[in-house]
C-alpha cells in the first residue's frame, strides 16, 4: 500500500461506536512507501504505518499544491535561519578581528 503526498487515508474503526479518522499525507517517510506523517482531520499530526483497516484516495490537486507549498515554505525558513547564523557569525568574526587590530594599535601607542 503506497501513497503520495497530498493523499487522503481513511483509518477504518474496529468499534461500532468508534468513527473512522481520516487525514492527509503531509510526508511519505520511506523510500517508497510507510511510514507516512498524517495531519488528521482532527488537527493532530503524528507517523503512521497503516495495516489493513487503511483505505487512501488520490488527493485533490488543490490540496496536493499547497502541501507543497507548505513545504517549500518551511524549507525557505530553515535555510533563511541558516543564512542568517551564518552571517551572524561572520559579523561576529569581523567584529573580533577589527577589535583585535584597534587592541594591536592601541598597545604600540602606549610603548
Amino acid at each position: 500500500m503506497s501513497a503520495s503526498v497530498g493523499d487522503r487515508i481513511r483509518m477504518h474503526s474496529n468499534h461500532t461506536d468508534v468513527p473512522d479518522r481520516t487525514g492527509t499525507v503531509v510526508a511519505v517517510l520511506g523510500q517508497d512507501g510507510p511510514p507516512y506523517r498524517i495531519r488528521f482531520d482532527s488537527g493532530e499530526e503524528t507517523i503512521v504505518t497503516p495495516g489493513p483497516d487503511a483505505t487512501f484516495e488520490s488527493g485533490s490537486i488543490t490540496d496536493r499544491i499547497g502541501l507543497a507549498a507548505e513545504q517549500v515554505g518551511e524549507k525557505a525558513a530553515e535555510v533563511a535561519g541558516a543564512a542568517k547564523e551564518q552571517a551572524e557569525g561572520a559579523a561576529g568574526a569581523a567584529a573580533r578581528a577589527v577589535s583585535d587590530v584597534a587592541d594591536d594599535v592601541a598597545k604600540r601607542f602606549e610603548r
